[in-house]
């Protein structure tokens, strides 16, 4: 028979190790008020050093409902007691996050929290761990405790609540150059913008209230539901079931954002600004009303007119494994399931986008049997305009060897191209008779090489070799070349037989 033997790990390897899950100052912040919003805080304020001859240190401090010796001492224990069943509110899971999520940013963590008068302090001291190689908690005496930066502010306080504050700062001085306090002012204006998007309807219902020293912030809409300009579809409900088997709801919503230039300068701050308003398009994944991860398509190969569309998903804490979220909540899977249901939603969503981006035009090309690479739209009092065919093959085909998160990059370089033809200066030209158009010697060979690509891509999509041939053979620039379909034959052939 076996023999059972306790095998604690090493404190000062693995909180080390601990220290370096990939946690940004401003999500360690976010961990650390997650545990204040599942405390039924209605305040949260963060404190950051006013001059540079202040403690360098920062503060989190909520109006919670506190804790007393005993549930501190639980709470700074790492792996912390987590019932399986939690409540509804309750955005932490693992039992780390506080701790781990505070260690990736400093070197002493101290915990101050206050319940019906009694007050109690404990601190995570790295140094400490280092030298004593064993994982000793220190609780602070009452001299300790005062001295402890914005302590007072806790104590001086009628409310209940919890003061965590950060000391230290070692990774931060490497990064900085020794600069810290220049290093936190800098974080701290970065932080009050990540705050007032992942909270934003917290903030948006007053649920809390969150400060920066003396500044409150202001929810961050990602949606702009005010605008009236904001197409907002009907709120549907996916039914999954969660690791016990119990049927859980998931709800989706889908906005179309208004054209930029229908938007307020606020508008456009809270959509992400102009240089990153393409890239923030896709799902918003929101956890108890938490935003945990934003802008990504997971995957899904959606076309040009996804540009204007946002999808709010919103998830109870019971579907975390589900969704495979990390210990940051920066990361999470879809499960196939849920992607293949939320599709339909998207597509609903798109159709309104669609209609959205070409109510002023349709297609007025000489073949439609022909993928062109430029569209020629007819638009109002039979005028017309020219733009790029993002479905052409060949956009399509670099599209498809680039992650997706760089797709709207791609969109935004060919929209300015299409929106700077010069077309006086060509129609002058051509009225001259001085327009050229360079032929080069080894463009059928280009084509040639193209066009294989291209053909193997559809074959390995289950298309036949005479299908992924005509399918190529559609598109311009290929159309162009008729000898280039034998070619391509030959070569299928050759290849691959008859």
């Amino acid at each position: 028979m076996s023999k059972d033997r306790e095998n604690i790990p090493r404190a000062n390897m693995l909180m080390g190790s601990m220290r370096s899950m990939g946690y940004s100052f401003d999500s360690a912040v976010a961990d650390v008020i997650d545990n204040s919003i599942s405390a039924n805080c209605k305040n949260v304020i963060l404190f950051f050093p006013l001059k540079s001859y202040d403690t360098l240190a920062v503060g989190i401090l909520d109006d919670g409902k506190g804790m007393s010796s005993d549930e501190l001492f639980e709470a700074m224990r790492y792996g912390s007691d987590s019932k399986e069943e939690r409540q509804e509110t309750d955005l932490g899971r693992f039992g780390l996050g506080m701790k781990s999520a505070s260690m990736s940013q400093c070197r002493i963590l101290t915990v101050v929290s206050k319940q019906v008068g009694s007050v109690h302090a404990f601190r995570w001291d790295y140094n400490y761990i280092l030298e004593k190689k064993t994982w000793i908690l220190q609780e602070l005496n009452k001299d300790e405790v005062a001295s402890t930066p914005y302590v007072e502010n806790l104590l001086e306080s009628s409310n209940d609540g919890t003061l965590v504050v950060w000391q230290d700062f070692d990774v931060l001085e490497k990064s900085s150059d020794g600069q810290i306090f220049d290093a936190l002012i800098e974080l701290q204006n970065k932080t009050s913008d990540y705050l007032s998007l992942i909270y934003h309807r917290f903030l948006d219902d007053k649920s809390i209230k969150i400060k920066i020293n003396n500044h409150s912030l202001k929810p961050r809409d990602p949606f702009l539901e005010k605008n009236k300009k904001t197409t907002q579809k009907k709120e549907v409900s996916i039914s999954n079931r969660d690791s016990l088997n119990i049927e859980r709801q998931i709800k989706v919503k889908a906005f179309v954002l208004p054209f930029a230039t229908d938007m307020t300068a606020e508008d456009m701050k809270n959509a992400g600004g102009a240089e990153n308003f393409r890239s923030l398009q896709g799902f918003y994944i929101y956890r108890n009303k938490r935003l945990i991860i934003w802008g990504t398509w997971f995957g899904m190969r959606l076309g040009e007119l996804t540009k204007n569309a946002r999808i709010r998903v919103d998830i109870p804490n019971s579907l975390d494994d589900i969704w495979g979220i990390d210990i940051t909540k920066r990361t999470a899977t879809i499960p196939k399931n849920i992607l293949n249901q939320l599709r339909k939603t998207v597509k609903d969503a798109m159709d309104i986008a669609t209609r959205k981006q070409t109510h002023r035009g349709r297609k007025e090309n000489v073949d439609t049997n022909i993928s062109y690479i430029w569209n020629r739209m007819q638009g109002r009092n039979n005028n017309f305009y020219y733009e790029l065919n993002k479905d052409n093959l060949l956009f399509k085909n670099v599209k498809d060897h680039i992650p997706a998160d760089y797709h709207s990059y791609i969109d935004l370089m060919l929209d300015e191209i299409q929106l700077s033809i010069p077309i006086q200066q060509i129609y002058i030209d051509r009225c001259n008779e001085v327009i050229e158009i360079p032929e080069r010697d080894d463009r059928l060979d280009d084509l040639y090489q193209q066009g294989i690509t291209l053909v193997e891509a559809a074959m390995k999509f289950g298309k036949s070799k005479e299908e992924s041939i005509e399918y190529v053979m559609t598109s311009e620039p290929f159309c162009t070349k008729s000898e280039l379909k034998g070619m391509l034959n030959t070569y299928c052939t050759e290849k691959y037989g008859k």
